[in-house]
């Protein structure tokens, strides 16, 4: 008798614990899964903050989180983890009644991208362990991871030398409709343009700054297109690092900046392409489109590109070419839009075991080491 009696009691047991966790397990229990920072560049640390708080008073004695992500956000913690072509991560825990925890997992950011945490899931038992209970979890989080910004001597004379050039076909006359901010008074300035209204704020002269009537400008094209089967990733970041390096060249030296792919954008699946911008924020705007860049499109459609700037008349842009691929059928739209008066550069990145060959006037290469990894 007294074994009956212990039985149903831990049949009792058993079936009302089953019933109350089943029923409010997940009532007033809600997850925070985010990255620590929006932006970074390759290189930088940061983390994941994992925030799991139980707002009941039903304990939670074996609680899980498992969510996947980029295999090249590298974790310093690995113990829960498994790594196949993304990052599965599962956290045990434990949180009594009416608590929260709080976990930070702390990883480098190994290769540009815009990356997700996904397959969110929260998976718990209940306190005999007997039944599993399950609960998808939405999530918004993102990280923009910015491609590298290179120093090369080669990509700085390039660059140098397209400033100077950009810097003589400016205007001499400023446009008096065209207000770009304000400088200290300098011996030799016209009196009417003193700004007397930011002097007085200022206790100091202060004279308007105006852009030029002719306003130079840069389009930078970039070709994904490989030109031999040797590392195509990597030249292919490379070409992506190159128009990353280069738009922040310029816009340091207040030159609008446009710059198109002939990549497709992970989030529109689409060719996409950012306008002509100066501003401080146009560099993110730049970098997040190009962190966003995925698969090659193929040559011709950059060709297709290359044949639409052939039309334009805008006399005040110089296009800047990227591309590791510099075939015949590439440089002789390059040839022509030359022949119509366009102002082109190209930069080649190639491995330092192959040749830049079929040189054109326009044509720089720049050599980049194999094992540079």
């Amino acid at each position: 008798m007294e074994i009956l009696i212990a039985v149903l009691c831990f049949l009792v047991i058993y079936l009302g614990q089953t019933v109350v966790y089943r029923k409010y397990w997940d009532q007033g229990l809600s997850l925070d899964l985010d990255f620590d920072d929006r932006y970074l560049e390759i290189g930088d640390k940061s983390g994941i903050t994992e925030t799991i708080t139980n707002r009941k008073m039903l304990p939670l004695t074996t609680l899980h989180v498992k969510f996947s992500t980029a295999r090249s956000l590298q974790f310093q913690e690995n113990e829960n983890a498994v790594v196949t072509d993304f990052y599965h991560r599962n956290d045990p825990f434990s949180i009594m009644g009416n608590r929260k925890v709080v976990r930070k997992l702390s990883f480098t950011a190994k290769e540009r991208g815009l990356f997700f945490i996904s397959a969110v899931k929260l998976m718990a038992k209940d306190f005999l362990m007997s039944k599993t209970f399950a609960l998808s979890v939405e999530n918004q989080a993102f990280l923009y991871v910015f491609p590298e910004k290179l120093s090369n001597i080669q990509l700085d004379t390039v660059l140098d030398g397209m400033l100077g050039d950009l810097t003589s076909r400016r205007s001499l006359f400023p446009d008096p409709f065209a207000f770009s901010g304000l400088r200290t008074y300098s011996v030799g300035d016209p009196r009417k343009s003193i700004n007397w209204k930011a002097t007085a704020r200022c206790d100091d002269l202060m004279v308007n700054v105006y852009e030029h009537t002719a306003e130079q400008r840069v389009k930078i094209l970039v070709c994904l297109e490989p030109n031999t089967m040797i590392r195509v990733h990597y030249i292919q970041e490379m070409c992506i690092s190159i128009a990353s390096t280069a738009a922040s060249y310029f816009l340091d030296n207040r030159i609008p900046v446009m710059i198109r792919a002939n990549g497709y954008d992970l989030l529109s699946g689409e060719m996409e392409w950012v306008d002509f911008g100066s501003s401080g924020e146009h560099r993110f705007t730049v970098d997040k489109y190009l962190a966003r860049i995925t698969e090659n499109a193929g040559i011709d459609r950059f060709v297709e590109v290359l044949k639409q700037e052939v039309t334009d008349v805008d006399s005040n842009t110089t296009y800047l070419i990227v591309s590791a691929y510099h075939k015949k059928d590439l440089l002789d739209e390059l040839d022509h839009m030359a022949e119509k008066g366009k102002n082109i550069y190209m930069i080649v990145p190639y491995l330092d075991i192959q040749r830049c060959d079929d040189i054109r006037p326009y044509l720089h290469g720049m050599e980049v080491e194999l094992n540079d990894t």
